[in-house]
Order: C-alpha cells, then structure tokens, then sequence
C-alpha cells in the first residue's frame, strides 16, 4: 500500500536531498542534528539514510527510557547502548551471533554478550565493564562513573574491529536531559568523549524544538555549536500534491485535482496527516471534503494529539487551545489576561515543538491538525 500512517518508513518520499546530504556528512564524520516537529519524518528520513549508506551503525530512542514526566532510567539507556553498540560491532565485522532471547529489559541481553566477547575476541576491558554495569543494573545503583567508559565503546570496538566508520544515532535526544537528576554532567561527558572519536559519528534527533536547541544553540552548554543543524520541514506545496497524485494513481482511486489540493490545504505538508487522509480516502470511499470534515474525530487524530497534549501543564494547553481558536496564529495579549502566565504557557509549547515565534511577536502552531482540532471543540 503507497499509504502508512504511524510506523517510520526506509524509504521515505521527497526526502533525497536530506538523505543523501546526511549520508555525505556521516562518512566525512560531520555531527548532524535533525531538528523538526513530531510528525514530520525525521525518524524515517534516518532509516533512510542509515540503510543506505551501508555503514554500520546504531540507532535508539532515547524516549524509550523515560519514566513519567522527569524520570530517566539511566540504567536501560547504559544496557541498550552497549548491547547495541557491541552487536552492531561484531557482526559487521564477522563475528556471527545473535542474542538466544529478545526482551524489553536489556540486561539478559547483556550477560549474553559476555560469553559471545570471550568467545569471539578477547577485549578484557569490555567484559569487565558489562559485567560491572550489569551488576549496578539488576542492584538499582548509579552509574554515572560507568558512562564515561561505556561512551567509549564505539571507538574502542572500531579500532579493534578494524571498522572504518560507524554512526551512532540517538533519536529524540533531547529527553537525555532527565538523565541530569542521576547523572548531572552527562553532556559534559558526552562532548569530551564525542569529539576525540575518530572512527564514529553521531547523528542526533528531537521533535521537541525548543529542549533541543537549548542542549546545542545556547553558549554554556557543552554542545555547542558541535552539531551540524539539519532542519526538516514540512513538504511544499508541490510536493504534498505530487505524493498524493501517485498514491491515489497507485491505489487506482480517482481523485480531482481540486480535491488533492483541498487535502494539501487541510494539513499542510506533514507526511504523516497526508498519509492518513490517504489511507481513509482508498479505504472508506467517501468524498474527500467528508473525511476531511471528520478528521478532527478520527480515533487516530484524537491519540496522536491528546497524547501529545498530556505532556502540557494546564495553562500550556489552554493557551494552545486559544491559539487554535484564532485561526493557529496569535501575540500573548490575545491569549489570556495574565500575561506572565501565558509567556510561561509560551515558553513550554516552543521548548516541546509545538509553536514557534515569528516576526513581531506573532506566535505560530506549527501543526495544522492541532488547530483543526481544536477548532471542533468548545473554546
């Protein structure tokens, strides 16, 4: 089927130019972050261009490890790293072994890798650290003062291994910023690690906009213009029609030109709504300006955002919610009497992507769906 909704695509469309850009940059060891609301296709634009290189690499996402609204299971991050990082490792290099069971805690995983290391090559240094990592682990214990040899793995194992190049990709990084409450000094540590790592690139990504460029645009943080930043945006207008045109050709569905750029106008170019409108076009048959008046009420729409919008505090979702009602866009005099509360309420929607500022102190949502959404409802 021509459209997905919800799972990330290897082979997404429209999207050469970053993949290729992103495939230059990581075998010249160019630090990239893609930057660019949820939605939009950035996990997807990253399996493209991770696949296609045929680089070794890892890839992880780091909201995986986040345990309510400021919890960060340290440990799982630390045993996921190098339980990827080592298998990634071995087997490009040779070394045929997978791991007897799969599951969501990565510390069985771990003690698997022990006997597969000591098997295959002996790196006494490595065996050590897992089997200390994997102690504090299973016991709850810090392990701050393990980080920093555990970000040296890549490059140890590359070195050892033989391996030329190999990408480390951490998508939504930004959430690493609960890691400080266990382990404060965890950026710090990364960047002096990262930066001396000659064999290994890193390719970082975050729809949370604002969270993101604090850790790599603000002059006391230790990332600091380290990274190349890659933005992604929204396709064109263009381009929205012409992956519509070849979806519904594909699916051999015959929709007007007027109705594509009805769709095209509803929800802008985020492949994801794009995608759902064409799922729900070939699969319900119904004219298109239907299912685009009853998108707001789609179960899909309702999670997608209502599970985005839990993660607001009370004034950040009311002023969200009066944002919509003028039409997306908006000055903080407009969105409440208390003006120091709405710049707050501002301030937390920029930092998780979901507005932006423009010119002359206009405030912007950048999903069109969020407005339409809301436009449904009682203000």
């Amino acid at each position: 089927m021509w459209f997905i909704y919800g799972p990330p695509t290897p082979n997404p469309f429209g999207r050469d130019q970053e993949i290729d850009t992103l495939i230059r940059f990581m075998k010249n060891g160019q630090p990239v972050s893609l930057i660019g609301p949820r939605r939009i296709g950035k996990t997807s634009i990253l399996l493209a261009f991770l696949n296609k290189s045929s680089l070794p690499f890892v890839l992880i996402s780091v909201e995986e490890f986040v345990r309510g609204e400021k919890g960060f299971n340290l440990a799982e991050f630390v045993s996921a790293y190098i339980s990827n990082v080592t298998t990634t490792a071995y087997s490009f290099a040779g070394f045929k072994f997978q791991f007897v069971e799969k599951t969501k805690s990565y510390l069985k995983q771990i003690r698997e890798l022990i006997g597969a290391i000591k098997v295959t090559l002996n790196v006494p240094e490595l065996t050590a650290l897992i089997e200390v990592v994997l102690d504090k682990a299973q016991r709850n214990k810090n392990l701050s003062e393990e980080l920093s040899k555990v970000l040296d793995l890549p490059q140890i194992l590359a070195e050892k291994l033989g391996i030329q190049r190999m990408v480390i990709a951490l998508d939504e990084f930004q959430y690493l910023k609960l890691a400080k409450q266990t382990s404060p000094e965890i950026f710090h540590i990364m960047r002096s690690k990262w930066q001396f790592h000659k064999n290994v690139t890193y390719v970082i990504s975050g729809s949370a906009n604002g969270m993101l460029k604090e850790i790599i645009n603000t002059k006391t943080q230790p990332f600091y213009q380290f990274f190349y930043l890659m933005r992604v945006n929204p396709f064109d207008k263009e381009k929205s029609k012409e992956f519509l045109r070849k979806g519904f050709e594909a699916e051999r569905v015959n929709v007007s030109e007027n109705e594509v750029e009805d769709i095209v106008s509803y929800v802008d170019g985020f492949p994801a709504w794009l995608n759902l409108v064409g799922i729900k076009v070939v699969i319900e048959k119904k004219p298109v300006n239907v299912i685009l008046n009853s998108l707001p009420y789609d179960e899909n729409v309702i999670n997608a955002i209502e599970g985005d919008l839990r993660k607001l505090s009370p004034s950040a979702r009311s002023v969200l919610r009066k944002l919509a009602s003028l039409g997306g866009k908006g000055r903080p005099k407009d969105l409440g009497d208390n003006i120091w509360t709405v710049n707050r309420a501002l301030a937390q929607l920029m930092r998780y992507g979901y507005v932006e500022k423009e010119e002359r102190g206009i405030y912007k949502i950048l999903d069109p769906m969020i407005v339409h959404y809301f436009a449904k409802r009682e203000v």
